[in-house]
């Protein structure tokens, strides 16, 4: 046996090599078989979901040796296109990971703390804006909201939704069957192609000169928060001028990403999800449909208003690029934000004034994995905007990210929430040599989920499925 430079290779450092090079074919051999496996489970759920909710579900999985997706039901329903994989979508809120990743750099690199009041670092990007907009009623926050007000609001506020600015998105449902007024999104699609900048959204009426009461518990159990994407608008304005921008529409957000990802991903301003060629979504609430039972069927490819977030909501891509960027933020990469401000961004579980919801940009989804322990940790973001709903995942047990995709908005975000349920547990169970058991009830809720499921490694018989009771 002759080595590369001719030389003669011992026979013990040949049989090492040949070793290694089975070594290596059988793990691919076993990565590919494993891949395929966690494909076709994904593809039966993307045809069953997207039949049961009359849409197109879409989802990708990252892992360090695995990348899967599955996608399935119609894109359009003028032309009946059938979805692919390679299908953009808008992600609404999911935005709101980089967008916070972003700003926990800044935070580590010195630019300022977390503790600092936010007011002097959104004020001079405001006071840019206005001097170039004179129809701008306001140069700083204190214009739109008091000093008093401003004067004590944090950064850690914003990213955790614990400040009083109150959010300019009115979408939420009702939970008591009555009518549900939706004031912004009457507003968009009265505008049709024309959406809302981020200084139009800050001049809404319920948002200028308006402030919110002290947070409440959403839920009995939940801790009280106060969600609101202007928050997110406010630490846009943040990332801009530290980016050297002008004004938001000078600002690149792909910019925030790492290079390999820029070109995967898209931030609007302006424009439509057809002019970005994303899949075409329909608005299937009930919102500003009268209370009667009825809901709309709006098809939103040419609205505007999808894209009236900016830092927001405003993310469009493919499922398999959303779940690369999850991975890259809360996976072994840390590719975002350095790891110490990563592992701030989760919720931090349950204590004796109840489960925190939210954390630092980021979801808690633990009640969307059908178990407790290890396998029920689960954080990330959800995706709500006029026509699209979302929801993208990172299982730090399993160390794989996962993401859903669907065209369709419903008032409880339904359709993602079951199709995350049955694929993280169907990959789950394949990687751990597993058999998953899940069920799902429908809830009238979108901070949990009505998925249940048999825990990893437990042995048969085991059926608690049968008179599961649902706690939501």
């Amino acid at each position: 046996f002759t080595s590369i430079q001719g030389e003669n290779m011992p026979f013990t450092a040949m049989m090492n090599l040949v070793l290694a090079i089975v070594f290596l074919s059988v793990a691919a051999g076993e990565t590919s078989d494993l891949q395929n496996k966690i494909q076709e489970a994904f593809q039966k759920i993307a045809e069953e979901k997207s039949a049961k909710y009359n849409c197109s579900i879409s989802i990708a999985l990252r892992a360090a040796d695995l990348q899967v997706s599955a996608a399935h039901g119609i894109t359009n329903f003028e032309t009946g296109r059938q979805a692919q994989v390679s299908d953009r979508y808008a992600w609404g809120s999911i935005t709101k990971l980089l967008t916070g990743a972003s700003i926990l750099r800044l935070v580590a690199s010195g630019a300022f703390g977390l503790d600092d009041a936010v007011a002097p670092l959104v004020d001079p990007m405001l006071a840019k804006m206005a001097k170039a907009n004179p129809k701008m009623t306001f140069a700083s926050m204190a214009d739109l909201w008091g000093e008093a007000n401003v004067s004590t609001t944090t950064v850690i506020e914003l990213l955790s939704m614990h400040s009083r600015v109150p959010d300019f998105d009115t979408a939420v449902p009702s939970f008591n069957g009555r009518s549900a007024i939706d004031s912004l999104r009457d507003t968009l699609y009265k505008r049709g192609r024309t959406g809302l900048s981020p200084a139009d959204l800050l001049s809404l009426p319920w948002v200028a000169h308006s402030w919110n009461a002290e947070c409440k518990r959403f839920m009995p159990l939940v801790k009280p928060f106060c969600y609101s994407s202007t928050n997110f608008i406010l630490l846009g304005l943040i990332l801009a001028f530290h980016g050297g921008a002008d004004s938001p529409e000078t600002f690149d957000q792909r910019s925030l990403l790492p290079e390999s990802l820029r070109d995967r991903f898209h931030f609007p301003m302006h424009g439509t999800p057809e002019d970005v060629d994303a899949v075409h979504g329909y608005d299937r609430t009930s919102y500003n449909m009268g209370g009667k039972g009825e809901l709309a069927d709006h098809d939103n490819s040419e609205t505007g208003g999808v894209f009236s977030g900016w830092t927001a909501s405003n993310l469009v891509a493919d499922p398999s690029s959303v779940a690369e960027l999850t991975w890259q933020l809360f996976g072994p990469p840390k590719a975002i934000a350095p790891e110490k401000y990563v592992d701030m961004m989760p919720p931090k579980g349950l204590d004796v004034l109840g489960v925190a919801a939210y954390g630092l940009a980021t979801c808690n989804f633990n009640f969307h994995t059908g178990h407790v322990g290890k396998y029920g940790v689960a954080y990330g973001h959800s995706g709500a905007t006029y026509g699209y709903q979302s929801i993208t995942v990172y299982f730090p047990a399993m160390k794989f990210a996962l993401s859903v995709a669907t065209n369709i908005e419903t008032d409880f975000q339904q359709q993602p929430a079951e199709a995350l349920c049955f694929a993280y547990n169907e990959a789950a169970g394949l990687i751990l040599g597993k058999t998953p058991r899940c069920v799902y009830k429908v809830v009238k809720q979108y901070y949990t989920s009505g998925c249940l499921c048999k825990p990893f490694g437990v042995a048969e018989p085991f059926d608690p499925l049968a008179d599961a009771s649902f706690i939501v």
